[in-house]
């Protein structure tokens, strides 16, 4: 083989082997491209989760406080309704609300302004109808406290009486009668007689008009309950927005009225069918 010969077949070989190494490092060079593509993608997606999954969290955490929120203003609703109630005492009344109460301070963390803002004048206006309709509950609790008081006369006057009644068996049994202690004793029963009749006049009548105050009670904390129920309008509609729950506002304040209208009627039907039933008293 002349020289030509050896250098065509070297130069041939030496231009392969080349091809082969530019050609790997080509596809080196393809599968490092692909592999900082792949992981920017990687990286992106994973911010993407990140981000999703802190959205969600964060929204977990709205949802939580506002229902807790929600549960305490709707147990100070409870507690106004209970009001006309005489048998419950105050602190019963407000132990429901007392205990989901400290949930509303939460609601300053998250919300956004407008939105505290109309859960504040909500809860404003829900402590100034406290105070309001505790004022007027007072004397019903005294008037109650009263009835309960002469009805305990009764109980005293009616034992006073049977002692006195059989004094007088007895005495009809010892023979011969004292006509004198027989009247003194006749006199002491019938004494007791006429107590036991005009306290329990005096107790029936008071009821009867502790009744009618408390109906009148009653409709005024119903209408009370209704307006306060449309400033719950607002938060509602602003919490749900920031929950990004879809809701139709003038569609939820027709069902809202709506509501309201219909236990308006009921009340008033319920109150016209008590009065009816009240016996008429003296008192004015």
């Amino acid at each position: 083989m002349n020289e030509v010969s050896v250098l065509s077949v070297v130069g041939k070989a030496i231009a392969d082997y080349a091809g082969v190494i530019l050609g790997g490092l080509t596809a080196l060079g393809g599968v490092v491209l692909t592999n900082r593509a792949h992981a920017q993608r990687l990286k992106e997606q994973f911010a993407h989760e990140r981000e999703v999954k802190n959205r969600e969290r964060e929204m977990s955490l709205r949802k939580e406080v506002y229902l807790d929120a929600i549960e305490a203003v709707t147990a100070r609703f409870i507690a106004i309704g209970h009001f006309s109630d005489l048998e419950i005492k105050d602190d019963k009344i407000l132990e429901e609300y007392r205990r989901k109460a400290p949930s509303l301070a939460k609601i300053i963390i998250i919300a956004k302004v407008e939105t505290v803002g109309a859960i504040s004048n909500l809860a404003g206006e829900l402590e100034a109808t406290f105070l309001r309709l505790t004022a007027k509950r007072f004397p019903l609790l005294f008037q109650s406290q009263e009835i309960v008081g002469r009805r305990a006369l009764v109980d005293g006057f009616l034992k006073e009486q049977t002692r006195t009644l059989e004094l007088m068996k007895q005495h009809n049994l010892d023979g011969p009668r004292d006509q004198q202690k027989l009247k003194v004793l006749q006199d002491q029963f019938d004494f007791e007689s006429r107590r036991i009749e005009e306290t329990l006049k005096k107790a029936d009548d008071l009821a009867a008009l502790l009744l009618r105050k408390q109906l009148n009670f009653t409709e005024e904390i119903f209408e009370e309950s209704m307006r306060l129920s449309r400033l719950m309008v607002p938060v509602i509609v602003l919490v749900r927005k920031e929950l990004e729950l879809p809701i139709d506002e003038s569609a939820y304040s027709k069902i809202s009225e709506e509501q309201v209208a219909k236990l308006a009627s009921a009340v008033n039907e319920f109150k016209l069918q008590v009065h009816s039933l009240i016996p008429p008293t003296s008192q004015p």
